[in-house]
């Protein structure tokens, strides 16, 4: 049973006095359910005040808005708040404290946070009453929606924690502060907002300043988080580096594709586990890795998650491989995101595929900051061994020339794609404000 409005905001009206606060919040009108509440944020491009009568459309039983933004005329609850997002992290963290937690999951990172949450979810699910979130509710109201959702019963809870600039993870992790940190990598990302790689690291970080941190687990083949991390008592690190906790050996020549294979050990007990799984590329064994770390620390053995991760399939837009023409033909759909390290990541193992006809799709990777052309340019030689490049965005064309397919938006890409004939195999990569996701739907409709 979820707590009186009475109980929550001392102002609302007295008919209403005694409805619950709603199990599901939405910060988009779309995604209200029945009964459900609509928080209105004010975006530098949307104001969610605009879109109250959709939200009311769908059903939605729990208006909450800025105060003096109260529309008026409505027949269900509205709360005015001062601070809308930060007034209702303070109540979920009022929840999480009424909670007799197992344990909260943080999970940050540059790359792979929702892949290693997804696995998380696979492996722990069968063992545990276990909580995350419906998708990347990675922000403030994201993982204020995610704990107000959260039932009662609940043993493990599972949060993403991101950031855009400087203090989001520690604000994230003072609200929420998880006793199992994840950090899966540290790379160029959000430039625009943290300057350097070393502004990453600093943010990401700040999750270990959680009051009730037992356990750190960590990519310790990234070279920022095994230097930060090499003499911390209370972490673990995932990797093919030898010196790590859990120790990730590849073998790829017994499966085709997309099934990836590698082996799993834990260096301390020699314990060890043949991991499978429907995923695009090694990358993506660190994330798979992770999880079964963290698993490994709640009792579970690398075989059963090994056994539970068999059948788990990459997430729509993040190394995900569809099979087209009754086998002929493949697509990676990889279009969620796209920064240095993850775009490449993704060639390596596009490069090692073998089949005639390779064509890349590949969106510019923004939010760089100054060094964004450098980025871009680093990647021309993992562009050998593919037939043809085709780069979407502005970006492409300041840094290349040449042997290479040019293309504004989503739209002129895929025409350009349709012209060529006969290919075998497609990858499909870029930030996720470009819309190459929209080329995946077009070709698999």
């Amino acid at each position: 049973m979820n707590m009186k409005l009475r109980e929550l905001f001392p102002e609302v009206p007295g008919e209403f006095a005694d409805v619950e606060f709603p199990g599901h919040l939405a910060t988009d009108s779309r995604n209200v359910e029945p009964g459900g509440a609509f928080v209105a944020l004010e975006g530098e491009r949307v104001d969610g005040h605009n879109y109250i009568p959709q939200a009311v459309a769908n059903g939605a039983g729990l208006i909450i808005v800025r105060k003096g933004k109260n529309p008026g005329g409505l027949n269900i609850p509205v709360i005015e708040l001062e601070n809308p997002e930060q007034e209702l992290a303070a109540i979920a963290s009022r929840k999480l404290k009424a909670h007799s937690l197992t344990d909260i999951i943080g999970i940050t990172g540059s790359v792979g946070k929702t892949t290693t949450r997804a696995a998380l979810q696979k492996i722990l699910s069968p063992r545990f009453k276990l909580h995350a979130p419906e998708r990347s509710f990675n922000t403030l109201i994201g993982c204020t929606a995610t704990i107000m959702a959260m039932p009662l019963e609940t043993e493990i809870l599972i949060l993403e924690f991101g950031a855009n600039k400087p203090g989001e993870i520690r604000e994230l992790t003072d609200y929420f502060p998880p006793s199992i940190a994840i950090l899966t990598a540290v790379a160029p990302v959000h430039l625009e907002g943290f300057g350097t790689v070393e502004g990453v690291l600093r943010e990401k970080m700040e999750i270990t300043s959680s009051a009730n941190l037992r356990k750190i687990i960590f990519n310790n083949d990234n070279e920022y988080l095994n230097e930060a991390f090499r003499y911390y008592v209370r972490s673990m690190g995932v990797g093919e580096n030898k010196d790590s906790d859990f120790v990730i050996s590849h073998d790829t020549s017994e499966y085709a594709l997309p099934m990836m294979s590698f082996v799993l050990a834990h260096r301390a007990t020699q314990e060890i586990a043949r991991f499978t799984a429907n995923i695009w590329g090694k990358h993506n064994a660190v994330p798979l890795s992770i999880a079964s770390a963290v698993a490994h620390e709640l009792g579970i053995s690398l075989q059963e998650s090994s056994d539970s991760l068999r059948d788990f399939q990459a997430l729509e837009g993040r190394g995900r491989v569809i099979i087209l023409d009754g086998g002929k033909r493949f697509l990676v759909d990889d279009a969620y995101n796209a920064n240095p390290a993850s775009m490449r990541a993704s060639l390596e193992t596009f490069a090692k595929v073998k089949c005639s006809g390779k064509i890349a799709v590949l969106g510019e990777m923004r939010e760089l900051g100054e060094n964004s052309a450098m980025y871009h340019a680093e990647l021309a030689p993992l562009f050998g061994g593919i037939d043809t490049v085709i780069l979407v965005g502005g970006i492409w064309r300041e840094v290349f020339d040449g042997d290479y397919v040019f293309a504004d938006d989503w739209k002129s890409a895929l025409d350009a794609l349709n012209k060529i004939p006969g290919w075998q195999g497609l990858l499909v990569k870029g930030s996720n404000s470009i819309g190459l996701s929209n080329i995946v739907r077009e070709i698999t409709a």
